[in-house]
């Protein structure tokens, strides 16, 4: 069975953009993206399992289940590679892909890419998904914890509300598959970083977001061909909180690959 898309083809001879949405959304957290970037390219928007219109699966493993079922939507739909654009959860099953099919890549953005939470906020996230209290709580409880946890300013609302909103669709059980695949995000990236990185990557988060930056600049110190932007005055979902200043770096970023200029920047 395929996961829910839609797609958004400019001309054939574009490249392909996959985008890849966070923790309890949809591809509609893109509308600000979509209409800019179908002018140069070709869209594919993907429902994560349990998502938007996406059917749940009986796998425990949503992160590889995930990763072969976008492989598995590619070759449907005959697209050979493409660039790859994930917010969140999303960039975590962009970096397992990139693990187990890298020719499918043609290059990555990553938006408020979760590598590490910081020690509290791993803990938290720990007790939180114990067998104990997974079975006491409501699952909007701890998640509405974490949202406010990790978009807590005034200019975070507008993302917090709609993930709060859209997770009240998810049910429990997709809940808890996914926030497993969050909580054990650094497996992913011990993995990659046992590897030496061919694909292009360009990683963006928010000076706000205070999870998971310290983490990510890190990263990507040492990982081959990534460079990290940060936007001012924004929190983790930047993509929603600072669209214009997001589609810019964006797009800056797939011409200077397209000119062959791009080149390596001081991650600070």
């Amino acid at each position: 069975m395929l996961l829910n898309f839609q797609t958004y083809e400019s001309k054939p001879h574009h490249d392909w953009m996959v985008l890849f949405h966070g923790m309890g959304g949809n591809y509609s957290i893109f509308y600000k993206q979509i209409e800019e970037f179908r002018e140069n390219y070709n869209l594919l928007c993907i429902d994560f399992p349990g998502h938007g219109d996406s059917p749940s699966f009986e796998s425990s493993d949503y992160l590889t289940l995930t990763a072969e079922k976008v492989i598995e939507l590619m070759d449907h739909l005959k697209i050979e590679a493409a660039h790859f654009l994930g917010v969140s959860l999303g960039t975590i099953v962009m970096q397992k892909i990139s693990l187990t099919h890298s020719h499918r890549i043609l290059s990555m953005v990553l938006a408020g890419a979760a590598s590490r939470w910081l020690p509290w906020g791993e803990m938290l996230g720990k007790l939180t998904l114990s067998r104990p209290v997974r079975k006491l709580l409501p699952y909007m409880i701890p998640y509405t914890v974490f949202a406010f946890l990790l978009l807590p300013k005034k200019n975070h609302r507008k993302s917090r509300a709609i993930f709060i909103r859209e997770a009240c669709k998810l049910g429990r059980n997709d809940y808890h598959k996914w926030a497993f695949v969050g909580r054990d995000a650094y497996k992913t990236y011990d993995r990659i970083r046992r590897k030496t990185n061919r694909i292009p990557k360009l990683y963006i988060s928010g000076s706000e977001d205070h999870m998971f930056l310290r983490g990510i600049r890190s990263h990507v110190k040492k990982e081959e061909l990534a460079d990290l932007k940060i936007i001012d005055n924004c929190g983790h979902v930047c993509n929603i909180e600072q669209p214009n200043a997001f589609n810019s770096m964006t797009i800056d970023f797939l011409e200077q690959l397209r000119e062959g200029t791009r080149r390596k920047v001081q991650v600070i």
